[in-house]
Order: structure tokens, then sequence, then C-alpha cells
């Protein structure tokens, strides 16, 4: 294992999501939205172990194909915040799908024929998070605004490489998605429930 502490806490990530998919699913409409997201993340966050821990070398073979793959369902993550977004705060339909969708296939295409920056996956992935933080925070729903100013906060701790509590500036990141998600995970119930009200 090459970079064991970037690699261990990717799995406890990909742990964490996977046990908030199963929990989310059947659980109505949104839920099941947010199942998807969260399976989304549980397989990049594996395919980031494995990635980091044997098959670090993206210009070839096995390294190269996870790296491609990883960054499609990274694409496949933001695919679920613009069809949560419009779900849950009335982006009229067909409009909110034409967004999901359009984005995910502009950001696939780059992905396969232009470039696998690590850049293209966070530039990509800002918007819908910025959408859906900003309908929490419209809809009053603190745990989940808190959830994803956390996850902003730990990218720009990620891009200025900033280490703590004994980890690299990646695995440190990814214990601050790991508090991220467990808000925005939280803050589900509230979002389903205001729906039903509506």
């Amino acid at each position: 294992m090459r970079e064991a502490d970037v690699t261990l806490t990717d799995f406890g990530l990909a742990a964490l999501c996977f046990g908030f998919t199963g929990v989310l699913i059947g659980g109505g409409d949104i839920a099941a939205l947010f199942a998807g997201l969260y399976a989304a993340l549980g397989v990049a966050a594996l395919l980031g172990a494995l990635s980091h821990g044997w098959f670090w070398d993206r210009t070839r073979d096995i390294g190269r194909a996870t790296w491609l793959v990883t960054m499609l369902v990274i694409g496949g993550a933001n695919l679920f915040l613009w069809l949560i977004s419009a779900r849950a705060f009335a982006v009229t339909a067909p409009w909110g799908a034409v967004i999901a969708f359009g984005q995910f296939a502009l950001y696939a295409s780059l992905a396969l024929f232009i470039t696998r920056s690590f850049l293209l996956s966070s530039g990509f992935s800002l918007p819908p998070t910025l959408a859906l933080l900003a309908g929490f925070l419209w809809t009053g729903n603190w745990l989940g605004a808190t959830g994803l100013a956390v996850a902003l906060a730990g990218a720009v701790q990620q891009a200025a490489g900033i280490r703590g509590l004994g980890l690299t500036h990646n695995a440190l990141y990814h214990v601050i998605q790991a508090l991220a998600f467990i808000l925005v995970y939280l803050a589900v119930p509230d979002l389903a429930a205001s729906l039903e009200a509506r």
C-alpha cells in the first residue's frame, strides 16, 4: 500500500457512503436521489483507495482506467446533486434534468477526450454544490447547509495542501468530507418532510 493514510481514509469514506446508501434506498423520492448520490460517492472513494494505494500511475494500464472511471463516477455524483436540487427546490421540469444531464455530458466528454485533471472534477462539482447549498439555506435546512459549507471548506483545505491531525492533506480532506457527508445525511429527513408538506 503506497499512501496508507489516504487509502485507509478513502476506504472509510466508501464504507460510510455505502452505509448511507443502504439506509436511504426505499425511503421515498428524495431519499432515493440521495441514495444515488452516496452510492456514487462511495464508488469514487473506493476507486480512490485503489488508486492511491496500488494503482497510482495514472498514465498507463489499470491506473489510467481506474482514474478515468473515478472521474466519471464523480460526474455521476454531480448529476445527483443537480437532480436533488431540482427536485427539492422546485426547479421546473424539464429544466432540472436538462441542467443535470447536460452538465454530465459536457463533463464526461471533457474527461474522456480533453483532460483527466482533478481540477476538472473540482470545477464541475462546485456549481451543483452551490445550488444545493443555496436551496438548503433558502429552506432553512441548517444541517444540510452546514454539511455543504464543511465540504467546501474541505475542498479549500485540500487545494491549499493543509495538513493536520498527523495526516497528509488528502487524508485530512477525507476526514472533513466524512463530517460533511454525515451532516448532509442527517438533513435528508427534514428535507423529505418539507417536500411531503408541500
